[in-house]
Formats: C-alpha cells, structure tokens, sequence
C-alpha cells in the first residue's frame, strides 16, 4: 500500500473529484500546506526576534557596566586630585565700619594736685592764702569751685586731664594739637557745601546708593538720617547714623556717603573749619 500524504492538493482534488469545489471545505483542505508553512514561518521569526533581543540586551548591560566601572574610577581620581590641591585661603573682606575708632593715645596732661614742701619760716612771713579755708569761709566764699585745679608750672607742658578725648589717656610725654571744635555746619558763618550745589549731592546719592535685596524682599522703606564730619580740607570721616532704617540699610547709606567728592570747607571768621553735616538717604521702591 502506497503513502497517502492526506495534506497534498492531489489527495484534496481527488476527494472532491466531480464534486462542488467551491465549496468551503475544499478551499480550506487545498490552502492547509501553505497555512502551515506560513505559521512555521511565523513561530521562527518569533523566536529569532526573541533571542535577538535577549542578546542586544545583555550587551547593552554589559556595555553600560563597563561604562559605569569607568565613570567611578573618573570620580575617584578626580576626587583625589581635588583632595591633593591645597586650598587657596580667600582674604576675608573687612566690613566698614559706622564709626572710624582711633588708637588709644597716651599724652602729657597737666598736674592736678600741688604737692607743698613744709618750710620753716618766720610768722610774718608766712602767706595766708594758701591755708586750708574752714567749711564756713569756703560756703560764704563767691568764687566758684572748678573740677580741678591745675599747679601753675612756669614752662609746663600739656594739657588739662578735663580735655582727654575717649582715644587719649594720660601718662605721655607728647602734647597733642588742639583740635578746633566741631560744630554744626548750620550755625558757622559759612557752611560746608557740596560742588555743585544741593541737587548734585542728591543726585549723586540716589545714582550710587545701593538698595539691599533682603530690604527691598521685605518691602522695607523709609529713610536713614546719617551725621558725618566734613574735615577743612574738605574730606568726609566720621559717620554715624542718627536715625536707623534697618542694619542692611545704614550699611548702604554709610558707604554712598563714604564715595562723596570733597566738600568746599566751611569757614569761620575767614578760616576753615570741621563741622558735622547732616543728609538723609531714602529708599523707595518704585
């Protein structure tokens, strides 16, 4: 008996041999072999897609591995190079200060006690007005008691310990200069005025004043009162603050004034003389 292969297209026309082909059944025994194969076709396509992306999977992780070992050993060196440089120590930058603070100076001052040495002498020659008063004569007396008194020393040098300023201390051999008096520039005969007038030292102010970021994010205004010395030649030193604004804003106001061109000096009596000015500094925010 020979093989029937009951999948070929000769077994399939020799069943339905006079039959109606056009029936179903035959298209679907005629068409079996090539819907076999097609899906044989198919299943491998499949599985040599499946181990294809297996296999660019595992070199990609391998790859990104490699990759990853490299990148830390980068780190590391890099790491140990920064580690080996020595860091540069940044100079710190000194704030300005409000106020200019003066060495303590130490100067020659005057004797305040006079030390008397006994002498024996006859009762008509003795000088009664450098006896003790009693407390009844010093009540009645009309003459007015100073803070101090200083021994009248012919060719003595210094100065009177009443007049020490707050960087100066007694015990020097130097006698310092005396220094004019400071008054407002309001009451001298000729005021300290800025080149260019009034309008210039505003413009001047309000072009380089400094807003502080932190003032202006708390939406702080208002206006700080500064008090500096206008010095005869003209220069600026010594400023304080009368009214504050906030420590942000006095720091801004103090270094605009501290940027100010020489004043034309004041003048008293013909002569030059230190005097205080007075400005205020707004802040605004537009």
């Amino acid at each position: 008996m020979s093989k029937v292969d009951l999948a070929s297209r000769e077994w399939c026309d020799m069943v339905f041999e006079g039959r109606n082909q056009a029936y179903g059944a035959y298209r679907s025994r005629a068409n079996k072999g090539k819907f076999q194969l097609r899906a044989i076709i198919i299943v491998l396509i499949a599985i040599i897609a499946i181990v294809a992306a297996i296999f660019v999977k595992s070199a990609v992780v391998a790859a990104l591995e490699k990759n990853k070992g490299l990148d830390d050993s980068s780190v590391v060196e890099l790491q140990q190079l920064k580690k080996d440089e020595p860091k540069k120590e940044q100079p710190k930058k000194k704030e300005p200060e409000l106020e200019y603070e003066k060495p303590l100076e130490k100067v020659a001052v005057k004797s305040s006690i006079q030390f008397n040495v006994p002498k024996i002498v006859e009762d008509d020659k003795v000088d009664h007005s450098k006896e003790l008063k009693t407390q009844d004569e010093v009540t009645k007396s009309k003459f007015a008691i100073a803070s101090q008194d200083y021994v009248n020393e012919t060719g003595g040098t210094g100065i009177n310990i009443d007049d020490l300023k707050d960087n100066q201390q007694a015990g020097g051999t130097s006698v310092p200069p005396k220094e004019p008096e400071v008054v407002d520039n309001a009451i001298v005969e000729q005021p300290a005025t800025y080149p260019g007038g009034e309008e210039a030292l505003i413009a001047f102010v309000n072009k380089n004043v400094v807003y502080p970021e932190i003032a202006q994010e708390q939406g702080l205004q208002g206006t700080v009162v500064l008090r500096f010395k206008v010095d005869v030649d003209g220069s600026v030193s010594t400023v304080k603050v009368e009214r504050s604004l906030s420590r942000e804003c006095d720091k801004a106001a103090a270094d605009v004034v501290r940027k100010l061109k020489r004043f034309i000096p004041a003048k008293q009596q013909g002569h030059p003389v230190p005097v205080w000015f007075r400005l205020p500094v707004r802040f605004r925010i537009l």
